[in-house]
């Protein structure tokens, strides 16, 4: 479609468009003066009947208005009285405190830091005391452990020479006759055992 057909078809529907305003305006002229002229007294008698009752409304509203205004004045009057006797300063007192919180600078935080890591630093040593009566605990009752062992081992000779080690006659003897526990084993250790 080239741009000359395109501007023709445009400008006739313009022109058809603007023929149907032009003919539904001559149409509606004629019916919107008779209409106004029909409209004209009921407006006028609509006119008369709202004031009518606009009077009527404001007859019975007057005594209600002014027995309520009655009944309300003293409430009103005493409410003025409470704000300013009760609410006023309860209001003044709470907004000085405000300003003077406001004022004063807020103490430091303090920190929690320190707390933690002393907690940390007593667990710690209960754990390392706890621990250290346990090894100690322990390695007594390895010492003991190895003392039966030793005791039990030198006072049964081996049959074997080969199997194991030997002992002298004169330390077998002497530790058969302390319980298989040489005196100087029992003096190192602090302990004696009597057969």
């Amino acid at each position: 479609m080239s741009l000359i057909t395109s501007n023709d078809t445009a400008t006739a529907w313009n022109e058809r468009a603007k023929q149907r305003a032009l003919d539904t305006y001559a149409q509606l002229v004629p019916m919107a003066k008779n209409t106004y002229a029909q409209m004209v007294p009921v407006a006028r008698n609509a006119g008369l009947a709202a004031r009518q009752g606009a009077d009527v409304v404001v007859a019975w509203a007057n005594p209600r208005v002014r027995t309520a205004r009655v009944w309300a004045a003293p409430r009103v009057e005493q409410a003025g009285y409470t704000v300013r006797d009760q609410v006023g300063p309860a209001v003044s007192a709470a907004l000085i405190e405000a300003a003077r919180r406001l004022d004063d600078p807020p103490p430091p935080k303090r920190s929690r830091w320190p707390w933690v890591l002393a907690g940390i630093g007593l667990l710690a040593a209960a754990g390392s005391a706890a621990a250290a009566v346990m090894l100690k605990r322990r390695s007594q009752s390895e010492t003991f452990g190895a003392e039966d062992e030793m005791t039990a081992d030198s006072a049964t000779p081996s049959p074997d020479p080969d199997a194991g080690y030997a002992q002298p006659s004169d330390e077998a003897a002497r530790g058969q006759a302390n319980g298989g526990v040489d005196a100087e084993e029992s003096a190192a250790n602090g302990r004696m055992r009597t057969p």
